[in-house]
């Protein structure tokens, strides 16, 4: 495909913007990876179906990464072009976003019947985008030669608070965190290291110069990506406040396999970000108290899987491992069985049994909706500092709570019976039963204070051993997958109600 001049990086942005308008509008392939969850992706394609795309023709390329039920069976808008293409094995959010991206940029398929795309529009199945995101997006992109890749403002699906609008990275320790967040200036654009690939629009030209994401199966893939698309191109990434899409944070979740990508996946970037041996040592010892943590609320098979992947990335072991042969299930129950499991355990502990019930719980957070319709079916009394936590987060006096957690330790757990959250000192300890609540479901997991300690002891000793390995041993660069090449191909006319099989 031949490019306009006003096309070529470089050109004038009054001459790009006029093409916005002009009779060959700017071409843009979504590509969303998507694994068991049709619902999601039918609210999504809906999003798709209202963007406002003046100036823009758009394709979407569904990327079924082996979902139990094939996902081409869901019911797609009048007037959106949609294909499908399955996987034959689940490669989580890198391999998924790979499969598409190859599928586009090597013109099969819709692509191949459009046209090569200016853009490439990643996003996740479980996003929600805003009708005018997308031609926010491509405004960027338009009128801003330089940046290779553009993100969008995320924000809370009921409030709109903006948590993250692109993203940095710590030098001291490597960890990531946000550029922007909050209230932010609609007109600005906002400098950041790299772009979430929950909803990010992405030159064609960058990713051909730069590859594919690195296989990680998930987590960190679209950082090292921006990362190495900064380094081999020149480009920038910068995210903008006028795009708004909804993804809930992570934060929000209760991690289980996650917990292994996250420990592991975060190498490559320190090592182009040339970050010496302190700084990988203080990334690893950062998963340490989480790992700890999870032991001391009974949770080993999770603190085995921080340790798990910083042995990994000592070892230079970063294939694409799917979760199923990670973790084993840990006994995640539904909500609707909670008040009679907790009155069951309540009898069992004897006619003086008492429950405790965390006042965390009773904030107005979303993610705790299904478990306070659970409450309401048990009877309780919340403790006398309930009003304290109105406005604390959980690790927000991490001082005062250890040491809370150490007297439960000596002294005795506070009730028989315990509804807590999962992980924080303040949650340690409080039942000599613990049903630990979780965005997902509840967990049931009775606990020896001093065996626990014990664990987490050795836990920190193990932690030490591997993360001074990392430091004096950098894992090095990942590499990436290169790009195909464009080579289209129509034979697949009926595309958009077709299943394609890789």
């Amino acid at each position: 495909m031949s490019s306009s001049p006003s096309r070529v990086p470089g050109a004038p942005a009054s001459a790009v913007l006029a093409e916005l308008q002009a009779d060959r509008p700017w071409r843009v392939a979504a590509v969303c990876p998507c694994f068991n969850r049709p619902q999601d992706l039918e609210i999504l394609l809906q999003d798709f179906a209202k963007l406002d795309l003046r100036g823009i023709t758009l394709w979407v390329t569904i990327v079924d990464n082996a979902s139990t039920q094939p996902l081409s069976t869901l019911r797609r808008p009048e007037g959106l072009a949609v294909e499908f293409v399955r996987s034959e094995k689940n490669t989580g959010g890198s391999g998924g976003f790979n499969l598409g991206m190859s599928h586009i940029l090597s013109g099969k398929g819709l692509t191949g019947q459009m046209g090569e795309p200016d853009f490439v529009w990643w996003v996740d199945s479980d996003a929600r985008v805003g009708r005018r995101s997308l031609r926010a997006l491509v405004n960027v992109l338009a009128t801003r030669p330089k940046v290779g890749a553009v993100g969008a403002a995320m924000g809370e699906i009921l409030t709109g608070q903006i948590w993250e609008a692109g993203g940095k990275i710590e030098k001291g320790r490597g960890t990531f965190g946000v550029a922007a967040a909050g209230d932010i200036d609609r007109r600005a654009i906002v400098k950041c290291h790299y772009v979430a690939a929950c909803c990010a629009l992405v030159r064609t030209d960058a990713i051909r110069r730069t590859g594919l994401f690195p296989e990680n199966f998930i987590y960190y893939d679209d950082i090292d990506w921006c990362v190495q698309m900064t380094r081999r191109t020149g480009y920038v990434c910068r995210a903008t406040r006028k795009a708004r899409a909804f993804h809930p944070p992570g934060i929000r979740r209760f991690a289980t396999w996650g917990r292994y990508y996250i420990a592991r996946n975060g190498f490559s970037v320190m090592a182009m970000k040339g970050l010496g041996p302190v700084a990988r040592f203080r990334r690893a010892m950062f998963e340490i108290p989480r790992a700890a943590a999870q032991t001391l609320m009974g949770l080993e098979e999770l603190s085995e899987l921080h340790l798990r992947g910083l042995n990994d990335a000592a070892a230079g072991r970063f294939e694409s491992i799917e979760p199923r042969d990670l973790l084993k299930p840990i006994g995640m129950k539904p909500y609707a069985t909670m008040p009679e499991a907790v009155k069951a355990a309540l009898a069992e502990a004897g006619p003086n049994a008492t429950l405790f019930v965390h006042p965390f719980l009773q904030n107005n957070l979303p993610f705790f909706e299904q478990c306070r319709g659970a409450l309401k079916q048990i009877e309780f009394k919340w403790p006398g500092n309930r009003k304290a936590w109105r406005k604390r987060q959980q690790g927000g006096h991490v001082i005062g709570d250890v040491l809370g957690a150490a007297w439960r330790a000596l002294a005795g757990p506070d009730a028989d019976v315990a509804i807590v959250p999962t992980g924080w000192p303040t949650n340690w300890f409080r039942g000599k039963v613990l049903f630990q609540v979780t965005a997902d479901g509840y967990l049931v997991r009775r606990v020896k204070p001093w065996r626990a300690i014990a664990k987490a002891v050795g836990v920190y000793w193990r932690g030490f051993t591997v993360a001074t390995r990392l430091a004096m041993r950098s894992p090095g660069i990942r590499p990436l997958p290169p790009a195909p090449a464009w080579s289209p191909q129509t034979s697949t006319a009926a595309a958009s109600r077709e299943t394609i099989t890789i």
